[in-house]
């Protein structure tokens, strides 16, 4: 067999001189399987157990929470006596508890329960930490006013005069 250009090696549509088996009719494969019989498998009853499926209900629960003020009225109502009481040291405390009880607030409409009750606890703490400034800062002060009092000697003289050193 020649190579010739420009021609597909072997040419398509001629069988070779030795190249292909001879295929003289049918094809018989050389192993028969045996022939496949399909066998009804007996029915047994075994019992008269009945399984009843019952398939549940689906039950949504709703959760309602109260969205409370998380101590807001009671950090005004603290700043305000606070401010015109002349404490001014525990606006430094309701203030902040002001923000507290706000953030508080905003965390619980979100839906985040755990940061609201952390949020809450934060402005109860200033709130308290803020009432005790107030009872200190109102001790001092009544506890000046009253030494003032004690130290200062008044008398009333014959001379018809009253003084005080």
């Amino acid at each position: 067999m020649e190579l010739q250009e420009g021609r597909i090696y072997p040419p398509l549509g001629t069988p070779q001189d030795g190249a292909y088996p001879s295929q003289g009719g049918a094809y018989t494969p050389s192993f028969n399987p045996p022939p496949y019989y399909p066998q009804a498998t007996p029915q047994q009853q075994m019992g008269s157990t009945i399984i009843v499926v019952h398939r549940q209900p689906t039950v949504a629960t709703t959760v309602i929470t109260r969205v409370g003020d998380y101590y807001f009225i009671t950090s005004i109502v603290l700043s305000f006596i606070c401010f015109f009481c002349f404490s001014w040291w525990s606006l430094c405390c309701t203030i902040p508890a002001i923000f507290a009880a706000i953030s508080a607030r905003d965390a619980a409409a979100r839906g985040d329960l755990e940061g609201a009750r952390r949020s809450g606890q934060m402005a109860l703490g200033l709130n308290i930490v803020a009432v005790v400034f107030f009872i200190i800062i109102w001790a001092v002060i009544i506890g000046l006013a009253a030494g003032v009092q004690s130290t200062t000697r008044c008398y009333y003289s014959y001379s018809g005069y009253y003084t005080c050193y």
